[in-house]
């Protein structure tokens, strides 16, 4: 029972909100290119298509075709939803900020007699 009552919210949302309901116009263009082809039977569907969505879209006919901007991917529905929130210019707070001295520990230069330091850290000598 969830899988169908996904399937259904999915199908709708998709229907509504997005070019996938052009898809439900389909039957229109069918119906659409059987009028054409009971006019004129030497259009074929690659003409009647070249027609209503190629570069002859401004292409004029009699008032019997007053259904064009009912087919499919003619019009362009654009849906969006703005959210807009203000953030408040000043915060608040209610508990007291202190301020605490911060001691860095610093390190201090003690006299040590390198004598035997430096002994060991002579470059090589030639004997």
């Amino acid at each position: 029972m969830k899988k169908v009552i996904v399937i259904f919210f999915l199908f709708s949302f998709l229907s509504a909100n997005t070019a996938f309901g052009e898809i439900l116009k389909l039957p229109l263009l069918i119906h659409h290119y059987i009028e054409h082809t009971q006019e004129d039977n030497d259009n074929s569907i690659l003409d009647f298509l070249a027609k209503h969505y190629g570069k002859d879209i401004n292409h004029h006919h009699n008032n019997s075709h007053h259904d064009h901007d009912h087919l499919p991917f003619k019009t362009i529905n654009i849906h969006s939803a703005q959210v807009v929130y203000f953030q408040p210019l000043f915060i608040e707070f209610s508990k007291q900020i202190t301020e605490k001295e911060l001691k860095i520990p610093t390190l201090q230069q003690q006299n040590y007699s390198n004598a035997y330091l430096d002994s060991i850290w002579q470059p090589p000598q030639v004997s």
